[in-house]
């Protein structure tokens, strides 16, 4: 077993052709057959399913696979050690990533990647979900970091982080001194929440409609730092994770207090990325930002 032929069945695996894998590595059709036929020689069990011109993995194929994708990504890890060891990291990190994440969790992992990669040039773009998927489908970004999923086989999302929805108050509001509320307090008080458009708001929504409560959605906003200032105004109540308000809960200026029994779904940040489309700047940066959002995991528990 060779690193040949480990490429070549993650390259028919991902294009779902021997012909398209044989393109792809700039191989003859019969040099990629004749791999995959000297690995299920060696494994002893067939990997691949042909039938009316088409390639599918067999079930041992199935299992064999996350092990094939684990060496070549150590090889990656390998070639790019050396390579830093050589020679500055440079390049440039093509990333995309929701508002509410730049604004807050975004810029200590920039710095502290900068830090150590001081060559590396950045673009990086603020925008919604479906739009991050659009761009990367462009090529315009190698990397998305959101707060929800798509139906998209093309794309993969990893989830970073998961958190209940905190009822986020004010240090001078009545409730600050409390160790948890009900969803009768929290609706005791006006509400602060995203627009109604968006993804988020529109989970709220679909949670009071389920439990049958009217809610009074009495500020309304997609601006961060306008949420922030109404809290810590004593104007209401943010339904959210914690995470984006860490900073001022962390100074006092913010309390976030559990709800009882939340019946909101969790609070998720996703990364995205099509495996095929990323280089060893890239992963770096992937697992930069999975130690860092690992951290604050640990912090957050």
């Amino acid at each position: 077993m060779n690193f040949d032929q480990i490429l070549t069945f993650v390259s028919i695996y991902r294009l779902g052709s021997i012909s398209k894998a044989a393109e792809k590595l700039f191989l003859p059709q019969p040099t990629v057959s004749h791999r995959i036929k000297q690995l299920e020689r060696e494994l002893g069990k067939p990997l691949l399913i042909r039938a009316n011109g088409t390639v599918r993995l067999s079930q041992e194929g199935h299992a064999f696979l996350p092990y094939a994708l684990s060496a070549l990504a150590a090889l990656d890890q390998g070639r790019e050690a050396i390579e830093q060891m050589n020679q500055g990291l440079t390049g440039t990190l093509s990333l995309g990533c929701n508002n509410s994440f730049a604004g807050t969790i975004l810029p200590s992992i920039l710095k502290s990647f900068m830090a150590a990669h001081p060559g590396i040039a950045l673009k990086v773009h603020c925008y919604s979900t479906e739009e991050q998927i659009k761009m990367l489908k462009s090529k315009h970004i190698q990397i998305g970091i959101t707060r929800y999923t798509a139906n998209d086989p093309g794309i993969t999302f990893k989830l970073l982080y998961a958190h209940p929805a905190y009822a986020v108050i004010s240090r001078e509001h009545p409730y600050a001194e409390r160790d948890t509320l009900s969803l009768q307090d929290v609706l005791k008080e006006k509400l602060i929440l995203y627009e109604a458009d968006s993804l988020y708001r529109q989970k709220i929504d679909l949670t009071f409609k389920d439990l049958n409560m009217l809610y009074d959605p009495h500020y309304e906003t997609n601006n961060l730092q306008l949420i922030k200032f109404w809290i810590k105004s004593t104007m209401g109540i943010f339904l959210s994770c914690p995470l984006y308000m860490q900073t001022e809960i962390e100074s006092g200026e913010m309390v976030a207090i559990p709800i009882e029994h939340n019946p909101f779904p969790l609070n998720q940040i996703f990364i995205m990325y099509r495996e095929d489309h990323l280089n060893s700047l890239d992963h770096l940066f992937m697992r930069h930002v999975e130690q860092y959002m690992r951290h604050l995991r640990v912090r957050s528990s």
